[in-house]
Protein backbone atom coordinates (compact mmCIF):
# COMPACT_ATOMS: atom_id res chain seq x y z
CA UNK A 1 0.00 0.00 0.00
CA UNK A 2 2.72 2.46 0.98
CA UNK A 3 4.71 1.63 -2.15
CA UNK A 4 1.64 2.19 -4.29
CA UNK A 5 1.06 5.61 -2.71
CA UNK A 6 4.72 6.53 -3.20
CA UNK A 7 4.55 5.49 -6.85
CA UNK A 8 1.45 7.62 -7.39
CA UNK A 9 3.17 10.62 -5.81
CA UNK A 10 6.21 10.20 -8.06
CA UNK A 11 3.99 9.94 -11.15
CA UNK A 12 2.04 13.04 -10.11
CA UNK A 13 5.24 15.05 -9.62
CA UNK A 14 6.62 13.76 -12.91
CA UNK A 15 3.47 14.76 -14.76
CA UNK A 16 3.51 18.25 -13.22
CA UNK A 17 7.16 18.81 -14.10
CA UNK A 18 6.59 17.60 -17.64
CA UNK A 19 4.14 20.45 -18.24
CA UNK A 20 6.88 23.01 -17.70
CA UNK A 21 10.11 21.23 -18.63
CA UNK A 22 9.09 18.45 -21.01
CA UNK A 23 9.06 14.74 -20.30
CA UNK A 24 12.76 14.08 -20.86
CA UNK A 25 13.92 16.85 -18.53
CA UNK A 26 11.22 15.97 -16.00
CA UNK A 27 12.41 12.35 -15.86
CA UNK A 28 16.02 13.48 -15.38
CA UNK A 29 15.00 15.82 -12.55
CA UNK A 30 13.00 13.10 -10.78
CA UNK A 31 15.84 10.60 -11.18
CA UNK A 32 18.33 13.12 -9.79
CA UNK A 33 16.12 13.82 -6.78
CA UNK A 34 15.64 10.10 -6.16
CA UNK A 35 19.40 9.56 -6.39
CA UNK A 36 19.99 12.27 -3.78
CA UNK A 37 17.33 10.75 -1.50
CA UNK A 38 18.78 7.25 -1.86
CA UNK A 39 22.28 8.57 -1.25
CA UNK A 40 21.06 10.38 1.84
CA UNK A 41 19.46 7.19 3.15
CA UNK A 42 22.63 5.20 2.51
CA UNK A 43 24.68 7.70 4.52
CA UNK A 44 22.12 8.19 7.31
CA UNK A 45 23.70 7.24 10.66
CA UNK A 46 21.59 4.75 12.61
CA UNK A 47 23.53 4.52 15.86
CA UNK A 48 24.72 0.92 15.61
CA UNK A 49 27.39 1.66 18.20
CA UNK A 50 24.65 2.04 20.82
CA UNK A 51 23.88 -1.70 20.77
CA UNK A 52 26.19 -2.70 23.60
CA UNK A 53 25.87 -5.70 25.89
CA UNK A 54 25.82 -5.18 29.67
CA UNK A 55 26.21 -8.63 31.25
CA UNK A 56 25.01 -9.20 34.83
CA UNK A 57 24.60 -12.98 35.03
CA UNK A 58 22.75 -14.55 37.93
CA UNK A 59 25.06 -16.22 40.41
CA UNK A 60 22.65 -19.02 41.27
CA UNK A 61 19.16 -20.41 40.78
CA UNK A 62 17.49 -18.10 43.32
CA UNK A 63 19.01 -15.03 41.68
CA UNK A 64 17.84 -16.26 38.28
CA UNK A 65 14.25 -16.67 39.47
CA UNK A 66 14.42 -13.20 40.99
CA UNK A 67 15.47 -11.73 37.64
CA UNK A 68 12.62 -13.54 35.92
CA UNK A 69 10.05 -12.38 38.48
CA UNK A 70 11.26 -8.77 38.49
CA UNK A 71 12.26 -8.12 34.88
CA UNK A 72 10.87 -10.76 32.52
CA UNK A 73 7.45 -11.77 33.88
CA UNK A 74 5.85 -8.34 34.44
CA UNK A 75 4.14 -6.41 31.65
CA UNK A 76 3.28 -2.68 31.49
CA UNK A 77 -0.27 -3.40 30.32
CA UNK A 78 -2.69 -6.36 30.31
CA UNK A 79 -1.52 -9.38 28.35
CA UNK A 80 -3.40 -11.68 26.04
CA UNK A 81 -4.04 -14.76 28.25
CA UNK A 82 -2.31 -16.86 25.59
CA UNK A 83 0.84 -14.77 25.74
CA UNK A 84 2.14 -15.08 29.29
CA UNK A 85 5.87 -15.82 29.50
CA UNK A 86 6.81 -18.92 31.47
CA UNK A 87 9.64 -20.34 33.52
CA UNK A 88 9.29 -24.11 33.24
CA UNK A 89 11.47 -25.33 36.06
CA UNK A 90 12.48 -28.71 37.45
CA UNK A 91 12.90 -27.03 40.82
CA UNK A 92 16.57 -26.09 40.68
CA UNK A 93 19.51 -25.52 38.37
CA UNK A 94 19.74 -28.21 35.67
CA UNK A 95 22.49 -29.39 33.36
CA UNK A 96 20.94 -27.34 30.55
CA UNK A 97 18.60 -24.38 30.29
CA UNK A 98 16.93 -23.47 27.01
CA UNK A 99 15.66 -19.96 26.35
CA UNK A 100 12.96 -19.59 23.68
CA UNK A 101 12.34 -16.23 21.97
CA UNK A 102 9.39 -15.76 19.61
CA UNK A 103 9.17 -13.63 16.49
CA UNK A 104 7.86 -10.18 15.61
CA UNK A 105 4.12 -9.75 16.29
CA UNK A 106 3.91 -13.19 17.92
CA UNK A 107 4.26 -14.15 21.61
CA UNK A 108 5.27 -17.09 23.85
CA UNK A 109 2.24 -19.06 22.60
CA UNK A 110 4.35 -19.90 19.54
CA UNK A 111 6.17 -22.48 21.69
CA UNK A 112 3.02 -24.12 23.09
CA UNK A 113 4.13 -27.56 21.83
CA UNK A 114 7.87 -27.03 21.41
CA UNK A 115 8.59 -25.88 24.99
CA UNK A 116 7.12 -29.04 26.61
CA UNK A 117 9.18 -31.17 24.24
CA UNK A 118 12.35 -29.40 25.39
CA UNK A 119 11.29 -29.57 29.05
CA UNK A 120 10.81 -33.33 28.74
CA UNK A 121 14.54 -33.71 27.99
CA UNK A 122 15.33 -32.57 31.54
CA UNK A 123 16.19 -28.96 30.74
CA UNK A 124 14.76 -25.92 32.44
CA UNK A 125 12.95 -23.78 29.86
CA UNK A 126 12.50 -20.01 29.88
CA UNK A 127 9.85 -18.93 27.36
CA UNK A 128 10.44 -15.19 27.07
CA UNK A 129 8.10 -12.44 25.89
CA UNK A 130 9.76 -9.74 23.80
CA UNK A 131 9.05 -6.10 24.76
CA UNK A 132 5.77 -4.65 23.39
CA UNK A 133 4.45 -8.09 22.41
CA UNK A 134 1.52 -10.17 23.59
CA UNK A 135 -0.78 -7.39 24.75
CA UNK A 136 -4.49 -8.09 25.12
CA UNK A 137 -5.33 -5.48 22.48
CA UNK A 138 -4.34 -7.29 19.29
CA UNK A 139 -4.83 -4.09 17.28
CA UNK A 140 -2.47 -2.05 19.47
CA UNK A 141 0.28 -0.02 17.80
CA UNK A 142 2.73 -1.41 20.37
CA UNK A 143 5.23 -2.59 17.75
CA UNK A 144 5.89 1.00 16.72
CA UNK A 145 7.41 1.60 20.19
CA UNK A 146 10.17 -1.02 19.78
CA UNK A 147 13.79 0.12 19.78
CA UNK A 148 16.88 -1.90 18.95
CA UNK A 149 18.48 -0.84 22.23
CA UNK A 150 15.49 -2.18 24.15
CA UNK A 151 15.67 -5.53 22.34
CA UNK A 152 19.39 -5.79 23.10
CA UNK A 153 18.77 -5.04 26.79
CA UNK A 154 15.94 -7.59 26.85
CA UNK A 155 18.26 -10.22 25.40
CA UNK A 156 20.89 -9.38 27.98
CA UNK A 157 18.43 -9.85 30.83
CA UNK A 158 17.23 -13.18 29.44
CA UNK A 159 20.80 -14.51 29.39
CA UNK A 160 21.43 -13.06 32.85
CA UNK A 161 18.57 -15.18 34.16
CA UNK A 162 19.53 -18.24 32.13
CA UNK A 163 23.03 -18.25 33.62
CA UNK A 164 21.55 -19.29 36.97
CA UNK A 165 19.03 -21.78 35.58
CA UNK A 166 21.37 -24.23 33.87
CA UNK A 167 25.04 -25.16 33.55
CA UNK A 168 24.75 -25.09 29.75
CA UNK A 169 22.91 -22.09 28.30
CA UNK A 170 21.10 -22.59 24.99
CA UNK A 171 19.15 -19.75 23.35
CA UNK A 172 16.77 -20.42 20.47
CA UNK A 173 15.01 -17.60 18.65
CA UNK A 174 12.82 -17.62 15.57
CA UNK A 175 12.43 -14.79 13.05
CA UNK A 176 12.76 -11.53 15.02
CA UNK A 177 13.66 -13.64 18.04
CA UNK A 178 16.42 -15.07 15.88
CA UNK A 179 17.77 -11.55 15.41
CA UNK A 180 17.92 -11.08 19.18
CA UNK A 181 19.57 -14.49 19.48
CA UNK A 182 22.15 -13.41 16.89
CA UNK A 183 23.00 -10.40 19.04
CA UNK A 184 23.40 -12.66 22.08
CA UNK A 185 25.54 -15.11 20.09
CA UNK A 186 27.80 -12.23 19.13
CA UNK A 187 28.07 -10.60 22.56
CA UNK A 188 27.43 -13.05 25.42
CA UNK A 189 30.05 -15.63 26.37
CA UNK A 190 27.54 -17.25 28.75
CA UNK A 191 25.69 -18.63 25.72
CA UNK A 192 27.02 -22.12 25.01
CA UNK A 193 24.80 -22.66 21.96
CA UNK A 194 22.72 -20.18 19.97
CA UNK A 195 20.09 -21.57 17.61
CA UNK A 196 18.80 -19.10 15.03
CA UNK A 197 15.66 -20.30 13.22
CA UNK A 198 14.65 -18.37 10.08
CA UNK A 199 16.30 -15.26 11.57
CA UNK A 200 15.32 -11.80 10.36
CA UNK A 201 18.58 -10.26 9.19
CA UNK A 202 17.00 -9.04 5.97
CA UNK A 203 13.53 -8.76 4.49
CA UNK A 204 12.49 -11.32 1.91
CA UNK A 205 13.74 -10.59 -1.60
CA UNK A 206 16.51 -8.22 -0.50
CA UNK A 207 20.27 -8.34 -0.55
CA UNK A 208 22.48 -6.61 2.00
CA UNK A 209 22.46 -3.23 0.19
CA UNK A 210 18.74 -3.01 -0.58
CA UNK A 211 17.89 -4.25 2.89
CA UNK A 212 20.07 -1.52 4.41
CA UNK A 213 18.29 1.15 2.36
CA UNK A 214 14.86 -0.19 3.32
CA UNK A 215 15.86 -0.25 6.98
CA UNK A 216 16.97 3.39 6.84
CA UNK A 217 13.77 4.39 5.06
CA UNK A 218 11.69 2.66 7.74
CA UNK A 219 13.61 4.53 10.44
CA UNK A 220 13.23 7.88 8.64
CA UNK A 221 9.63 8.13 7.44
CA UNK A 222 6.65 8.19 9.83
CA UNK A 223 5.47 4.80 11.01
CA UNK A 224 3.08 2.96 8.71
CA UNK A 225 0.72 0.29 10.03
CA UNK A 226 0.41 -2.75 7.78
CA UNK A 227 -2.91 -4.40 8.60
CA UNK A 228 -3.51 -8.10 8.07
CA UNK A 229 -6.90 -7.09 6.68
CA UNK A 230 -6.65 -3.54 5.25
CA UNK A 231 -10.44 -3.32 4.93
CA UNK A 232 -11.40 -4.37 8.45
CA UNK A 233 -8.24 -3.06 10.11
CA UNK A 234 -8.74 -3.11 13.92
CA UNK A 235 -12.10 -4.87 13.49
CA UNK A 236 -10.37 -7.96 12.05
CA UNK A 237 -10.81 -10.89 14.43
CA UNK A 238 -9.31 -13.66 12.32
CA UNK A 239 -5.80 -15.04 12.18
CA UNK A 240 -3.97 -16.56 15.11
CA UNK A 241 -5.51 -15.53 18.42
CA UNK A 242 -2.10 -14.76 19.94
CA UNK A 243 -0.71 -12.51 17.19
CA UNK A 244 -1.27 -8.83 16.50
CA UNK A 245 -3.45 -7.87 13.56
CA UNK A 246 -1.03 -5.26 12.27
CA UNK A 247 2.68 -4.78 11.75
CA UNK A 248 4.72 -1.60 12.09
CA UNK A 249 7.30 -0.34 9.61
CA UNK A 250 9.12 1.50 12.42
CA UNK A 251 9.21 -1.60 14.62
CA UNK A 252 10.47 -3.70 11.72
CA UNK A 253 13.10 -1.06 10.99
CA UNK A 254 14.32 -1.18 14.58
CA UNK A 255 14.62 -4.95 14.44
CA UNK A 256 16.61 -4.62 11.21
CA UNK A 257 18.75 -2.03 13.00
CA UNK A 258 19.63 -4.62 15.63
CA UNK A 259 20.41 -7.04 12.80
CA UNK A 260 22.70 -4.42 11.24
CA UNK A 261 24.48 -4.06 14.58
CA UNK A 262 25.03 -7.83 14.68
CA UNK A 263 26.44 -7.70 11.15
CA UNK A 264 28.79 -4.85 12.03
CA UNK A 265 30.03 -6.63 15.15
CA UNK A 266 30.45 -9.91 13.24
CA UNK A 267 32.63 -8.12 10.71
CA UNK A 268 34.89 -6.88 13.51
CA UNK A 269 35.33 -9.89 15.76
CA UNK A 270 34.44 -13.50 16.48
CA UNK A 271 31.15 -14.27 18.20
CA UNK A 272 31.23 -14.85 21.95
CA UNK A 273 28.93 -17.91 21.96
CA UNK A 274 30.48 -21.35 22.05
CA UNK A 275 28.46 -22.66 19.10
CA UNK A 276 25.99 -21.19 16.62
CA UNK A 277 23.39 -23.20 14.69
CA UNK A 278 21.37 -21.57 11.90
CA UNK A 279 18.29 -23.24 10.41
CA UNK A 280 16.66 -21.63 7.38
CA UNK A 281 13.89 -22.50 4.96
CA UNK A 282 14.43 -22.39 1.21
CA UNK A 283 10.72 -21.64 0.69
CA UNK A 284 10.79 -18.66 3.07
CA UNK A 285 9.61 -15.40 1.48
CA UNK A 286 9.39 -13.37 4.69
CA UNK A 287 13.14 -13.14 5.35
CA UNK A 288 16.21 -13.04 3.14
CA UNK A 289 18.32 -16.18 3.35
CA UNK A 290 20.95 -14.36 1.29
CA UNK A 291 21.43 -11.69 3.98
CA UNK A 292 21.48 -14.39 6.68
CA UNK A 293 24.14 -16.24 4.70
CA UNK A 294 26.24 -13.06 4.67
CA UNK A 295 26.18 -12.94 8.48
CA UNK A 296 27.02 -16.64 8.72
CA UNK A 297 29.96 -16.07 6.36
CA UNK A 298 31.30 -13.33 8.64
CA UNK A 299 31.13 -15.68 11.62
CA UNK A 300 32.80 -18.44 9.61
CA UNK A 301 35.63 -16.09 8.65
CA UNK A 302 36.44 -15.74 12.35
CA UNK A 303 36.51 -19.52 12.81
CA UNK A 304 33.25 -19.76 14.74
CA UNK A 305 31.86 -23.20 15.57
CA UNK A 306 28.94 -23.23 13.12
CA UNK A 307 26.19 -25.61 12.09
CA UNK A 308 23.84 -24.68 9.25
CA UNK A 309 20.90 -26.50 7.74
CA UNK A 310 18.17 -25.49 5.30
CA UNK A 311 14.76 -27.07 4.86
CA UNK A 312 14.25 -27.70 1.12
CA UNK A 313 11.66 -25.67 -0.76
CA UNK A 314 9.73 -28.77 -1.80
CA UNK A 315 8.48 -29.17 1.76
CA UNK A 316 6.41 -26.03 1.22
CA UNK A 317 7.00 -24.76 4.76
CA UNK A 318 5.93 -21.29 5.81
CA UNK A 319 8.16 -18.78 7.57
CA UNK A 320 7.08 -19.86 11.05
CA UNK A 321 8.83 -23.22 11.55
CA UNK A 322 7.80 -23.73 15.19
CA UNK A 323 4.33 -22.31 15.92
CA UNK A 324 1.90 -25.21 15.22
CA UNK A 325 -0.95 -22.75 14.66
CA UNK A 326 0.81 -20.90 11.85
CA UNK A 327 -0.27 -21.76 8.27
CA UNK A 328 2.42 -23.81 6.57
CA UNK A 329 3.85 -25.22 9.79
CA UNK A 330 4.83 -28.91 9.94
CA UNK A 331 6.07 -29.75 13.46
CA UNK A 332 6.44 -33.45 12.57
CA UNK A 333 9.15 -32.41 10.12
CA UNK A 334 10.76 -29.45 11.86
CA UNK A 335 10.70 -30.31 15.57
CA UNK A 336 13.07 -33.31 15.42
CA UNK A 337 15.66 -31.23 13.57
CA UNK A 338 15.32 -28.19 15.85
CA UNK A 339 15.41 -30.30 19.02
CA UNK A 340 18.62 -31.92 17.79
CA UNK A 341 20.10 -28.47 17.18
CA UNK A 342 19.10 -27.45 20.71
CA UNK A 343 20.73 -30.41 22.45
CA UNK A 344 23.78 -30.55 20.16
CA UNK A 345 23.01 -33.97 18.68
CA UNK A 346 22.33 -32.71 15.15
CA UNK A 347 24.32 -34.68 12.61
CA UNK A 348 25.91 -32.19 10.22
CA UNK A 349 26.67 -35.05 7.82
CA UNK A 350 22.92 -35.56 7.39
CA UNK A 351 22.47 -31.76 7.35
CA UNK A 352 20.66 -31.18 4.05
CA UNK A 353 17.26 -32.62 4.76
CA UNK A 354 15.56 -35.03 2.42
CA UNK A 355 12.58 -33.99 0.31
CA UNK A 356 9.02 -34.99 1.21
CA UNK A 357 9.08 -38.12 -0.94
CA UNK A 358 12.28 -39.52 0.54
CA UNK A 359 12.45 -38.04 4.02
CA UNK A 360 15.06 -39.76 6.15
CA UNK A 361 13.31 -41.32 9.17
CA UNK A 362 16.62 -41.37 11.05
CA UNK A 363 16.68 -37.58 11.36
CA UNK A 364 14.79 -37.60 14.60
CA UNK A 365 16.86 -36.41 17.52
CA UNK A 366 15.76 -36.85 21.12
CA UNK A 367 12.41 -35.58 22.28
CA UNK A 368 10.82 -35.68 18.83
CA UNK A 369 7.40 -36.43 20.26
CA UNK A 370 5.98 -33.75 22.54
CA UNK A 371 4.84 -35.03 25.94
CA UNK A 372 1.27 -34.76 27.12
CA UNK A 373 2.20 -32.25 29.81
CA UNK A 374 4.99 -29.78 30.42
CA UNK A 375 5.74 -31.21 33.85
CA UNK A 376 4.62 -30.30 37.32
CA UNK A 377 7.09 -27.56 38.30
CA UNK A 378 6.02 -24.67 36.10
CA UNK A 379 6.25 -21.08 37.27
CA UNK A 380 4.35 -18.40 35.37
CA UNK A 381 2.75 -15.11 36.35
CA UNK A 382 -0.80 -15.28 37.61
Amino acid sequence: MALAVAALVVLAVLSLLARFAGWRRAVLIVLAVLAVLIGGLALRPVGLERMVSHPAPAADYAAAVAIYDADLAPAPQPLNPLCEPALMSHGGKTDRVVVLIHGLSSCPRAFVDFAPAVFATGANVLVARMPHHGYADRAADALSKITAEELAAFGDRVVDAAAGLGDEVVVLGISGGGTVTGFLAQTRAEVDRAVLVAPLFGLGGTDRLTNSLIMRAMLTVPDISIWKDPALRERFTGGMAHAYVRQSTRGTGELLRLAAAVTALAAERAPAAGEIAVATNAADTAVSNAVTDDVVALWAAHGADLITTRFPAEHGLGHELIDPEEPGADPALTYPVLLALVDGSFDAEVGNLAGPDDADPDITGPGAAAPDAAGEAVSAPE
